[in-house]
């Protein structure tokens, strides 16, 4: 799971998992390892949910896959180096250029 992560934030492209009996579609935002010793994902939620970015406990993940479909943005509340965690793995870097990724739907 911890490669499927990485490559999902780096290569920019949302995912799909199962979380306490949920289906979730996201947009990993940054995945690491938190305050409490727990490794987290913060992800986008784009069609909503009772957080629009929330932190998952990884270990509670069921049936991750990476899907083949890119988005281009971060979340709207989205800051490098999340305070939710005190080791970043993988984080979306929002300077990077627009070349450097694909966009939705490409």
């Amino acid at each position: 799971m911890d490669l499927a992560l990485r490559t999902s934030i780096h290569e920019w492209r949302r995912i799909r998992f199962r979380y306490h009996d949920e289906e979730r579609l996201v947009e990993p935002q940054c995945y690491g390892l938190g305050k409490r010793g727990t490794v987290l994902l913060r992800a986008y939620q784009p069609k909503g949910g009772s957080a629009l970015e929330p932190t998952f406990d990884v270990a509670k993940i069921e049936g991750l896959e990476v899907l083949d479909e890119h988005f281009d943005a971060p979340g709207p509340n989205y800051h490098m180096n999340d305070s939710a965690m005190i080791e970043i793995h993988a984080q979306l870097d929002p300077t990077r250029p627009r070349g450097a990724r694909r966009t939705r739907g490409t």
